[in-house]
């Protein structure tokens, strides 16, 4: 795990004091040194994180041994040794016994398809010397951040966007008033290839970038397809892949721990790591003798875990640390944690993951595993189930559908039942318009955003016909996934520290896209293959939870808190009014009649809250 960067730009010298400038405001993604490649027309620079190899044989740009192609890479190939005895067999030769060097000998051998025979998260970058051409790509699901200007002959790149700040041939940074409309108004956040800066993009997941002297191009490797799913029952499948996916991600020359909320996904991946401990030691060696575990939780009614997580933690063994932390800590903690990410982010419970990798990193812990991807991949969201409802409708299941719904009402209530059958078949302009009163804050947008142009189209590349997964498809790729990775990502590398999603194994993933709706859910119950698969594993505590929290913030509370006295100073400045991206009377308004208990506004005050503190803190330089 590290940071990159570099500028390209043909016919020109390379631009040395951009890329070293750059390089060092990424030194808390590699704190274990740095390193550069300068020659004409290209930049490198590289900060390491040692996770695999950590002698300097792992050190970074890596060249090849003819000094002909030089790789900068972010992240890890899980599957690096399988690849290595391959590339071995072909003839190939090794000097060290890093992964980097595996990527690099995989372009050699196979070009641009190389990505394709890649298991893992990366971004990385190659500069071809004898055929003039610049080569990048980023993982299938985009766990590892890519970032581009591209002026039309200059490239500058990088893992963050802050390193952006320094590139003075781009011009200082300035806000793309679209995304800022959308995340204001529409609750809308990665949802595009733009970011919340004008001219910087992300490379797409799935994606290459080639630059040669015809100019940049972007292809994709990989996309979700239909497949049969596996013969017979298809837990056992599941169970072995999970396994598998744990096992590889445990590879590493450090300390790993994991990040347990107490839900269904995290506690998988802490159970299964536990087993691996248990029955395959040398796998499992860098956990150490006891699994290290870290746990967010507030002693707020509904934000409490402790008891699923400790159920995980007496089931296993571990090593809990339990972390909580105030409204007035937050507060103190905002400035940091608002320069992390670059971006506003949606609530206040990407703080807590921020928190956790801060306790993390304080015990040693490099890597940590997490269960991020689960609900995405095997259907756990709330959402899932009126899109499953349409599909048994079209299909003429009626007496499948009413019985699920049932099942919602037994649990849960009638109302909870009519609400689910609601969802499933209100019109979509209903459906559109309650979505918008639950999340959307179209007053919030303030003047200097109403000639923001049109929300960007989404695009959502599905080749399912039901409703179900294409619903899957659109959270997996576009709205859910992206903002949680990038938080993840965020929160992680601000602690150097690596964040690995066993759930993302894209084998795992064309798997549970193959699945029968009726493996993923019940009733009630989602993500049912995963509670059968992991059944003699995980607590039955756990296994049997239907709820959902994952690292949740009680944002409403500290709203009329801390948190809320930090929001009526900001709402008042100057500077607030005057930028004019939000309303600042109707902010106030907003925040005066939730502090007094009239409304429930947390979420879009605190995204009110948030892009102040954003711009303040990365467009100073234009104010």
């Amino acid at each position: 795990m590290c940071g990159i960067c570099g500028v390209v730009q043909f016919g020109a010298p390379a631009d040395t004091a951009t890329v070293q400038a750059m390089t060092n405001a990424l030194a808390h993604r590699g704190p274990d040194g740095d390193g550069f490649f300068f020659a004409d027309e290209v930049a490198f620079g590289h900060r390491r994180l040692s996770v695999i190899d950590l002698s300097h044989a792992g050190d970074q740009p890596f060249a090849s041994e003819d000094g002909t192609l030089q790789l900068i890479h972010n992240g890890e190939i899980y599957n690096y040794r399988e690849l290595r005895a391959e590339l071995e067999a072909k003839g190939h030769r090794f000097r060290s016994a890093s992964d980097t060097e595996v990527v690099l000998a995989a372009y050699r051998e196979w070009g641009n398809a190389c990505v394709s025979r890649f298991n893992g998260m990366w971004a990385f970058a190659i500069w071809d010397a004898p055929h003039r051409r610049f080569f990048a790509s980023r993982d299938r699901f985009g766990v590892k951040p890519f970032y581009y200007r591209w002026d039309g002959s200059r490239l500058s790149f990088a893992s963050e966007l802050k390193a952006f700040r320094v590139d003075r041939a781009g011009g200082p940074l300035r806000a793309n008033e679209s995304m800022v409309r959308d995340y204001l108004g529409l609750d809308r956040f990665d949802h595009t290839d733009e970011t919340f800066f004008a001219g910087i993009t992300k490379l797409p997941p799935a994606h290459c970038l080639v630059l040669d002297q015809t100019g940049v191009r972007l292809s994709r490797y990989w996309q979700l397809e239909r497949r049969d799913p596996p013969a017979g029952d298809p837990v056992e499948a599941v169970r072995e892949l999970f396994l598998d996916s744990v096992r590889l991600r445990l590879r590493a020359d450090v300390k790993v721990g994991t990040a347990l909320s107490g839900g269904i996904d995290s506690s998988a991946v802490a159970c299964t790591v536990d087993r691996l401990l248990r029955t395959e030691v040398t796998d499992a060696r860098p956990v150490g003798d006891r699994q290290a575990t870290f746990t967010a939780y507030f002693d707020v009614p509904g934000y409490d875990e402790r008891p699923y997580a400790q159920a995980v933690v007496d089931r296993t063994i571990a090593d809990p640390t339990w972390v909580t932390f105030s409204d007035h800590e937050l507060v103190g903690a905002l400035p940091a944690i608002v320069e992390a990410h670059d971006e506003p982010f949606r609530s206040t419970s990407i703080c807590a993951g921020w928190f956790v990798m801060r306790a993390a990193h304080e015990a040693g812990i490099t890597v940590v595993l997490d269960g991020q991807g689960g609900d995405e991949v095997f259907a756990g969201y709330p959402a899932h189930l009126p899109a499953w409802y349409r599909d048994l409708a079209r299909r003429g299941k009626l007496a499948t559908l009413l019985r699920q719904a049932g099942g919602v009402g037994a649990q849960r209530g009638l109302p909870a039942a009519a609400q689910a059958l609601g969802r499933a078949f209100a019109p979509a302009t209903i459906e559109n318009y309650l979505r918008g009163r639950r999340s959307a804050s179209p007053a919030l947008v303030g003047p200097a955003l109403t000639a923001a142009l049109p929300t960007a189209r989404e695009h959502v590349n599905s080749p399912y016909t039901d409703q179900l997964r294409r619903l899957m498809t659109r959270i997996l790729t576009v709205r859910g996934l992206p903002e949680l990775l990038h938080a993840e990502d965020r929160n992680s590398m601000a602690h150097s520290i690596e964040a690995r999603v066993p759930f993302l194994d894209y084998r795992l993933v064309e798997l549970a896209f193959s699945l029968d709706a009726r493996e993923l859910l019940d009733g009630v119950t989602t993500k049912k293959i995963v509670r059968r698969a992991l059944a003699d594993v995980l607590p039955p505590t756990v296994a049997a939870r239907t709820d959902k929290l994952g690292f949740a913030t009680p944002e409403a509370v500290w709203m009329r808190g801390a948190l809320g006295e930090l929001a009526a100073d900001v709402f008042t400045s100057t500077s607030f009014r005057e930028r004019g991206f939000v309303d600042a009377d109707v902010a106030l308004a907003r925040l005066h009649a939730h502090r007094s208990g009239t409304i429930d506004a947390g979420f879009e005050l605190w995204r009110a809250l948030n892009t102040e503190l954003w711009a303040r803190s990365f467009l100073r330089a234009t104010d």
